[in-house]
């Protein structure tokens, strides 16, 4: 009997490289091939078959989602945040320099005197 064993790790690293060396064309190819490959596999299904499906693809997005947001509960908490509050936003940058009071448009410096534009 042949030895099937696999090194995972390196069988991801292959496949990892082989992924990084892909061109956007390749890419959008490989999955015009997958979405032709799904309308036959649909098209092959009783209406009964495909109505499970989509009950079951309708199931594994749920989860998904559930999974995503129990995820962001737990990093805000690591972050310190409760989970029912906002995360706030950046303060907006001034639109005139604190400093020489020069009209600003953004970035972190003025471009008249080049202090530091603070956030208000």
């Amino acid at each position: 009997m042949e030895d099937r064993s696999h090194n995972i790790p390196e069988d991801l690293a292959k496949q990892q490289e082989a992924i990084s060396r892909l061109t956007p064309e390749d890419l959008a190819k490989m999955q015009e091939e997958a979405l032709k490959q799904a309308q036959e596999a649909l098209s092959k299904l009783s209406p009964e078959e495909r109505r499970e499906a989509e009950i079951k693809a309708q199931k594994m997005m749920e989860e998904d989602m559930r999974s995503m947001q129990e995820m962001l509960d737990q990093a805000k908490a690591i972050a310190g945040e409760s989970a029912d509050k906002p995360v706030p936003k950046d303060k907006p940058v001034p639109k005139f320099c604190t400093n020489c009071g020069f009209p600003v448009s953004g970035g972190k410096f003025c471009s008249n005197c080049g202090q530091p534009l603070q956030k208000m």
